[in-house]
């Protein structure tokens, strides 16, 4: 399949080299000119680690401009931050057709800004709850992938039968799994339930080391009370907007027995033995905070409210966050009314539900 490979981070050098091993027509682009000359120069290829041992990869194209990237596809996966998807949305606009997918693994409802963007075009849109891998870029020509998801919940929105394009999707990625609309998908997004805590209990230690593991020392069992505690208000407010189980809770992530959770049992401890999770994080600047709290965390609590659902802790951990920040992120970070939406959720999910 022709698919578009969206940024240049972790995921993007994992999805752009594993794809491409099973057989697809990868567009690769980044924004970083400097990576994309250095991966021409590199004859297109990419060092992939994974649990098979260490593969080169010859990627199909390397795209200059993305309008290369996404004319030629079927599908787009778009593995950029949440806080980029509205500068991409306005960029990828005038390149997109009819009948292409957008997929974004996760998007903290960061579908809902393409939509609005990319008008009179017959697109379908697809988000998951995580990213296809838990993986590592180790340099420019070269990315480790620690494991890759068993599950990948996934919403949808698509004039076109529902069951063709997660089957469209699941040709790439298997472990996909239908979970109803994409506010359902984004709903089951990860990042902004796990990073916060990690991040904000761990603050001093991250301002002091130079490198800090959040998920080996950094995870402990007081914080890991208040993740399940962050949690639980997720899953409450799935509840409350009509979405049913499976709801993958955070918690099963750390258990190796029972129930699987996205990355399948034993995640948890692959990651931590790799060590490439231990890293510099700036509280100013890393997306753990100016994503998953800034926009994930955020979109929950703004949820929360217009249902009256009483979420403390996702308040008292965006509270902190502010205050760290200097800025209101209740006020400023990703809210339904500044997403436009200052109607109903019942209003919202009946949009969303008005495709097949």
């Amino acid at each position: 399949m022709k698919i578009a490979i969206i940024g240049g981070g972790n995921g993007g050098y994992a999805a752009a080299a594993d794809l491409t091993n099973n057989g697809h027509e990868i567009y690769f682009w980044q924004r970083s000119k400097d990576s994309s000359k250095a991966l021409i120069k590199n004859k297109n290829s990419i060092l992939m680690q994974d649990q098979k041992g260490k593969n080169r990869i010859k990627i199909h194209k390397i795209c200059n401009t993305i309008s290369t990237a996404v004319k030629n596809s079927e599908v787009i996966i778009i593995l950029l931050p949440a806080f980029a998807q509205k500068d991409l949305a306005k960029k990828i606009k005038p390149h997109i057709q009819n009948n292409q997918i957008i997929f974004l693994p996760p998007g903290s409802f960061g579908s809902w800004i393409f939509m609005k963007e990319i008008k009179n075009k017959t697109i379908s849109y697809a988000e998951s709850g995580t990213l296809p891998y838990l993986t590592r870029k180790k340099n420019i020509n070269a990315v480790a992938i620690i494991t890759r998801a068993s599950k990948l919940p996934t919403g949808i929105y698509s004039n076109m039968d529902h069951k063709r394009i997660i089957q469209k999707l699941k040709n790439i990625y298997p472990s996909v799994v239908y979970c109803g609309d994409i506010l359902s998908g984004a709903l089951m997004n990860a990042g902004p339930i796990i990073h916060p805590p990690l991040i904000i209990f761990n603050i001093g230690p991250l301002e002091h080391f130079n490198k800090w593991d959040i998920h080996n020392e950094g995870t402990q069992e007081s914080i890991q009370k208040v993740m399940f505690k962050l949690d639980n208000e997720r899953i409450l407010i799935r509840k409350k907007l009509g979405y049913t189980s499976p709801h993958y809770p955070i918690k099963d992530h750390y258990i190796n027995k029972g129930e699987k959770w996205m990355y399948g049992n034993l995640a948890h401890d692959k990651l931590v033995s790799s060590k490439d999770w231990r890293e510099k994080i700036n509280i100013h600047s890393h997306r753990y905070v100016i994503e998953d709290i800034k926009e994930g965390l955020a979109f929950i609590y703004s949820l929360a409210e217009r249902l009256n659902i009483k979420a403390p802790i996702t308040s008292s951990l965006l509270d902190i966050t502010s205050t760290i920040l200097g800025t209101n992120i209740k006020k400023n970070g990703r809210t339904l009314n500044n997403l436009g939406i200052n109607y109903s959720l019942n209003k919202l999910k009946k949009i969303l539900s008005d495709k097949k």
